[in-house]
């Protein structure tokens, strides 16, 4: 349990360290909160909220759905220590600076600066999917407080709003989302199609969403009960039936078994060495004797050559044979950089600056794939091969 209290803490600041970094240089969009949509609510019950910047020029009929990420909560006293937070309740959010492919800066974000633009902020726990009618009661320390796991409802009213501004009569649309964000596009963007007019170009965009069913140091699956624990706290319902038919809810909400699912046009963005899932997936603590794997974790040029051949094998390895069935179909963009990244495609430092693979980097990867609906499936040779990587850390 504490390796899940852990990677609580670890969701909750990772974002902060993240936007820490380029902050200062972002215009702030407001919030907007959907004080109306009544079952729509956050963790605490607060109304849930996102931050837009409208399009302008030739981008005034083109939209960007950006889903925040932010790790899960998968018990009752987790959540309600996520209840407290910006990424649980939207009483401690702030105006949110927009960077990346959100960016309104057309020399660095040429292709997207000028559309409509929406950060949705993530609030449920659940990787916008739980779909629980009722109010759940907690206590802790002799006060008694109500949960709400609507993740699913939110998600809906959020985007029947977008619709009901305008984006109802959009030439382009794109639902994109990061980490935990990432996985819900793979579980939403068939719903996002759906909900869209059918003259209207659908794409999606999963960034450090694809999740492994790895086994971790110990030959344990902890990954898989976490996930368990999730889809049964937040009953969550929407995984695609092709999947939950062959295998259990808790493995169909990992999207490595569910992206086959997935019918519009998908990007990921992705690197095999993700960070995230080598320290909390592959090496959680407690699963390896004293220290052995600490330095590793922090960097990889920290990792002896077992403990790389063992990532090598295990993460990069598995996710890439993962995908082999999308290997030659253009509606199926990939971006997987030998980098030890989580996410990239709202950090300033990455979407457009830095990293690259055959001279390009994930925005130009992206945009290719999009605009000119080429084939661009960009596989990195293995670490540690890429000098572009922004750091090893």
């Amino acid at each position: 349990m504490q390796t899940f209290r852990n990677l609580f803490c670890v969701a909750f600041l990772l974002p902060l360290m993240l936007l820490s970094r380029y902050r200062l240089a972002l215009a702030q969009a407001p919030l907007v909160y959907l004080s109306n949509a009544k079952d729509a609510v956050c963790l605490d019950g607060s109304p849930p909220a996102y931050s837009m910047e409208m399009g302008s020029g030739s981008g005034k009929d083109s939209w960007i759905v950006h889903l925040q990420g932010g790790g899960w909560c998968n018990t009752l006293d987790d959540c309600l220590q996520r209840s407290t937070t910006y990424l649980g309740s939207s009483k401690y959010m702030t105006a949110f600076g927009f960077g990346g492919i959100l960016s309104n800066s057309m020399a660095y974000n040429p292709d997207f600066y000028n559309w409509n633009r929406v950060y949705v902020r993530y609030c449920d726990g659940g990787a916008f999917s739980g779909d629980v009618e009722t109010g759940v009661q907690v206590t802790n320390g002799g006060k008694t407080s109500t949960l709400y796991f609507r993740g699913r409802m939110v998600w809906e009213a959020i985007i029947d709003d977008l619709l009901s501004k305008g984006m109802s009569s959009a030439d382009r649309a794109i639902l994109s989302g990061d980490s935990a964000g990432g996985s819900s596009v793979i579980f939403h963007c068939n719903r996002f199609r759906k909900k869209m007019p059918s003259s209207t170009d659908v794409r999606c965009l999963s960034d450090a969403g694809y999740f492994m069913d790895i086994p971790n140091l110990a030959n344990g699956y902890s990954f898989q009960q976490f996930f368990d624990d999730i889809v049964a706290l937040h009953k969550i319902t929407m995984l695609p039936s092709g999947c939950t038919s062959q295998r259990s809810l808790g493995q169909c909400y990992f999207p490595e078994y569910s992206l086959q699912y997935v019918t519009p046009p998908i990007f990921l963005l992705q690197s095999p060495y993700d960070n995230f899932q080598v320290r909390y997936i592959l090496a959680p603590t407690g699963t390896y004797s004293g220290g052995s794997w600490d330095a590793c974790k922090q960097a990889l040029l920290g990792c002896s050559s077992s403990q790389l051949s063992i990532i090598q094998g295990q993460l990069r390895a598995r996710m890439l044979d993962s995908l082999n069935s999308f290997i030659g179909n253009k509606n199926w963009g990939m971006y997987m950089i030998s980098c030890y990244y989580h996410t990239q495609v709202v950090d300033t430092f990455i979407w457009n600056s830095n990293s690259k693979i055959n001279s390009l980097t994930p925005a130009q990867a992206f945009s290719r794939w999009y605009f000119q609906r080429e084939l661009v499936q960009e596989v990195d040779c293995p670490f540690p091969c890429n000098p572009t990587c922004i750091s090893t850390s």
